[in-house]
């Protein structure tokens, strides 16, 4: 496992290392977890009543295959694909009605993948099955990826129709050299027109951005801050790349083109930078990777970020053992309290099974019982309620880390809440490991070995020297 240590007495580089950033929600599961029968999660009843619950609609195919991203996907061959596709998607929201009812939804997530490259139709059609299939009385949010090739004005306009109301797009960088290596293809143009209509439709949007690209400076990411707050969406989030998680082929791409993979302590000084950026530019953190105009009239002075606006569908996938996910379509993962439901990867298999087996297209895994779940996660969400958590069911060694934390100002105890100090927001993704019980540090270690055994490497994570900077 990582030799992760809290350095107590710097003041804001608190660790000596820093971990590569990682996105497996917690619960982990084993393939010696998987259950023969994969309905047996219908027919439990849970230890934890649901408390909110999200969506996931998975849509895989993609005009371009970027060579960054981690998610599932495969290239746009025909109509007829995207067709089958949606087709299946429907009787999936169809079965999984009569298992689990028609369940109240806080916050729907439908990703990729590219899914604007469903038709005007095919949008419409996907939101009266979820309209039949879902109560949506509670709904609060509800996001639509889209990609600005595939952005149309019929498009949008299917989208708000089905209640869709906020937008999220990657822009991801608007270096030209970067993105000729990402297979990036959409040009500037197309980029700013897309967000031009998109914020005049929707009142919330939101753009990605990558940093920490190998040979990356900080005058490039200065760049692509200033090109990303010109596109004038309500947040724009802003991911380190995830060097674990790229394609192999984008690995092999930064060795022939000389570039040399970032330290991780420059990736946490860029982050800073970022910060500093966003600030001057009247923006503030809302998350440790999301920024929004800032709200001058703050209430809580004391907490570095502000809370508003939200990512809800976030906030529930890195939630409480009380909130769960319901997945739907290819690669999608459900998250139901003792239980983690894993549908089919590869997109034909999942059609076959809902379509012509008409059979729910999962593997289950359990039972996955984790009432720390909710502390686990709590530095991507930045908030613990303390109500929400069954303190005397909680492992020690996380009891043990928690305690770690306060003691080093990572976290702040405030009352009814632990919130994240702005040294905490700075390395949720080694808190998170940080608090997690022996079990799943070695999950995350063995994962990340097996991504290096695979070619896929990461720059140099001491942070010692760094923290003695004091930067």
């Amino acid at each position: 496992m990582f030799d992760l240590q809290i350095l107590r007495e710097e003041p804001l580089i608190k660790f000596n290392r820093q971990l590569p950033v990682f996105n497996w929600p917690y619960p982990f599961h084993r393939q010696a977890d998987i259950l023969k029968n994969r309905y047996v999660p219908y027919t439990h009843s849970p230890q934890t009543a649901v408390r909110r619950r999200a969506v996931y609609i998975h849509i895989p195919f993609c005009e371009t295959i970027c060579s960054f991203c981690p998610f599932s996907r495969e290239k746009h061959k025909s109509d007829s694909d995207i067709e089958d596709y949606v087709h299946a998607l429907i009787a999936e929201l169809d079965m999984k009605q009569h298992f689990l009812g028609r369940r109240t939804v806080d916050t729907i997530f439908v990703g990729g993948g590219t899914p604007s490259l469903l038709s005007p139709r095919q949008i419409g059609s996907l939101g009266k099955a979820i309209a039949r299939n879902l109560d949506l009385s509670s709904l609060n949010e509800f996001t639509f990826e889209v990609e600005v090739k595939s952005v149309s004005r019929a498009k949008l306009e299917a989208l708000r129709d089905i209640g869709v109301n906020r937008v999220s797009f990657g822009a991801q960088t608007f270096s030209e050299h970067y993105r000729a290596l990402f297979s990036l293809d959409a040009t500037h143009q197309q980029i700013s027109s897309a967000a031009e209509l998109l914020t005049n439709m929707f009142s919330y949007t939101n753009v990605d951005l990558l940093y920490g690209m190998a040979g990356q400076d900080l005058d490039q990411v200065q760049t692509d801050v200033a090109a990303a707050v010109n596109l004038q969406t309500t947040t724009i989030d802003v991911y380190p790349i995830n060097t674990f998680s790229v394609s192999r082929s984008m690995h092999m791409k930064m060795a022939r083109a000389g570039l040399e993979l970032l330290p991780e302590a420059t990736r946490v000084q860029f982050r800073i930078h970022i910060e500093q950026l966003f600030r001057q530019l009247g923006y503030a953190p809302i998350s440790g990777y999301g920024f929004a105009a800032a709200d001058k009239a703050k209430k809580n002075k004391k907490d570095p970020v502000q809370h508003s606006p939200k990512f809800l569908y976030h906030d529930l996938v890195y939630g409480y053992q009380d909130d769960e996910i319901i997945g739907y379509g290819s690669a999608a993962l459900s998250h139901m309290p003792g239980f983690n439901l894993h549908n089919f990867g590869n997109r034909k298999e999942y059609v076959a099974e809902v379509l012509i087996n008409k059979a729910l297209p999962h593997l289950a895994f359990g039972p996955l019982y984790a009432p720390e779940r909710g502390i686990v996660s709590f530095p991507f969400r930045g908030s613990l309620e303390k109500a929400r958590i069954t303190w005397s069911e909680i492992p020690d060694e996380t009891a043990v880390a928690l305690q770690d934390a306060l003691d080093a100002e990572l976290i702040a105890d405030q009352d009814d809440a632990y919130v994240l100090t702005e040294a905490g927001w700075l390395f949720y993704v080694n808190l998170m490991y940080y608090l997690m019980p022996t079990t799943g540090k070695k999950w995350i270690t063995d994962k990340m070995a097996q991504q290096g055994r695979n070619g896929k490497r990461c720059g140099d994570t001491d942070l010692t020297e760094f923290s003695r900077s004091r930067f």
